[in-house]
């Protein structure tokens, strides 16, 4: 079948074993399938792109609406696409340039809107979609068939020569533990919640409590603000970053020496990479929008924590830690994921094919390839992309780039059969 004869219907392109089962289906997994179409020589039956939702980058897309978001903080040179100034030009060739958002002492930003029509674009030319399998993945075990592996489905199974982990930043949306106890009818909801909407918490006639100090608590603040009443509530003053880490963490140059120098796995690489994130901050746009919003009295910012929540009757009722209270509000948690290994799959893979997890959990992976180590040393034929890759990729790793890195490292053993390949005809010509 050619790629003009694709259908959309996955079954319609089945030939296993796959050479590439790609497990998530947002901005990083479809980064990769692009790079392994587009550079990697590979054709749609070899791929296989699992995810359970039903257009490639839906969660993604939901989640930056759920939370206002207006642009992105990485630079237009970050997408989907292997060409640097693809952006640019698809941004050019739609009259969209002024989508590209200027920012003090930085690189232009895409409007969220541009950075997914632009992604759209991608997948549509490159035919991503025909890779999809609308499926959720249980398991991944080696197969019966020698150097496979399975990949277990809500839809049954896949067996593929390598499997990628592409799977987000991680498990549940983390829940402070004053929040816990309350019933599930109280006026509680979390941004990451699937279910969450903004427009519907908007309407709220109350005053509406936003928890959390980085970008997205900041941007849910300012998109609620304008259609009700809303104090963000943040544990420590607000930080003000560009970045979420300093650019030089893009190049991997830079990466080898301060990471890679580091014993794979180990706690000095965390503690390394911790410190040069710039978590749970705000941008300087970003912060203008919040003083904006302020000077309008459409919000307040406070610092302090909620000791205490009880609800009755509907009413939610909060207690601070400085002993005031708040009546009849509702809030909305803003306060991040639980970390990244702690996603279920993680632990089930590790176990099934028994690969070496090190400090806090990540992954112990091949430094030049981000395949996942076995127990016993050796590369297994599971590679890791996104926030799970941190511990090779850097502080950059969960972010747009760091698709783009993971990309470029799965082919780079690729690039070296070629180059081989090349060379020894060449010798044997000569």
């Amino acid at each position: 079948m050619t790629h003009g004869e694709s259908t959309g219907d996955h079954n319609s392109l089945d030939r296993q074993p796959y050479e590439y089962v790609i497990i998530g289906g947002g901005v990083h997994g479809t980064c990769v399938a692009n790079y392994l179409l587009d550079e990697g020589g590979y054709d749609h039956g070899e791929l296989c792109l699992v995810d359970p939702h039903e257009r490639l980058l839906a969660s993604f897309a939901t989640k930056a609406r759920q939370c206002g978001m207006q642009t992105l903080r990485s630079t237009f040179v970050h997408h989907i696409d292997t060409e640097p100034f693809s952006l640019d030009s698809f941004a050019e060739g739609a009259h969209r340039e002024h989508e590209l958002v200027p920012t003090e002492d930085y690189s232009n930003r895409p409007t969220l809107d541009l950075f997914l029509d632009h992604a759209r674009y991608v997948i549509d030319r490159r035919d991503i979609d025909a890779c999809h399998r609308q499926s959720t993945v249980t398991g991944v075990t080696r197969s019966r068939t020698r150097g496979l592996l399975r990949v277990d489905t809500s839809r049954g199974s896949l067996d593929a020569r390598r499997v990628v982990l592409a799977v987000g930043l991680g498990g549940q949306p983390t829940v402070p533990s004053w929040a816990a106890s309350l019933s599930d009818d109280a006026r509680l909801a979390h941004v990451w919640d699937d279910d969450f909407d903004p427009a519907a918490a908007a309407t709220f006639d109350g005053r509406t409590f936003v928890v959390g100090g980085g970008i997205t608590a900041a941007q849910l603040a300012c998109h609620l603000s304008k259609r009700t009443d809303v104090t963000l509530l943040s544990r420590r003053g607000l930080e003000v970053e560009l970045t979420e880490a300093d650019p030089q963490w893009i190049n991997w140059r830079h990466i080898e020496q301060e990471i890679h120098s580091l014993p794979p796995g180990s706690a000095a690489r965390y503690d390394r990479i911790r410190a040069a994130r710039h978590d749970a901050t705000i941008p300087p746009y970003v912060a203008h929008r919040l003083a904006d919003a302020r000077d309008c009295g459409d919000l307040d910012v406070r610092c302090g924590e909620i000791d205490h929540a009880h609800a009755a009757d509907g009413r939610l009722q909060l207690r601070f830690d400085d002993g005031t209270t708040a009546t009849d509000v509702q809030v909305v948690l803003a306060t991040g994921h639980d970390p990244a290994p702690e996603h279920p799959l993680v632990g089930t893979l590790a176990e099934s094919l028994s690969l070496e997890r090190g400090a806090n959990g990540f992954p112990v992976l091949n430094d030049r390839t981000l395949a996942w180590r076995r127990t016993d040393g050796a590369d297994s034929a599971l590679y890791v992309s996104g926030a799970l890759a941190e511990m090779s990729v850097g502080p950059f790793a969960r972010n747009v780039v760091g698709g783009r890195r993971a990309a470029e490292r799965l082919l780079e053993p690729h690039d070296q059969v070629n180059s081989e390949a090349t060379a020894s005809l060449s010798k044997g010509q000569s």
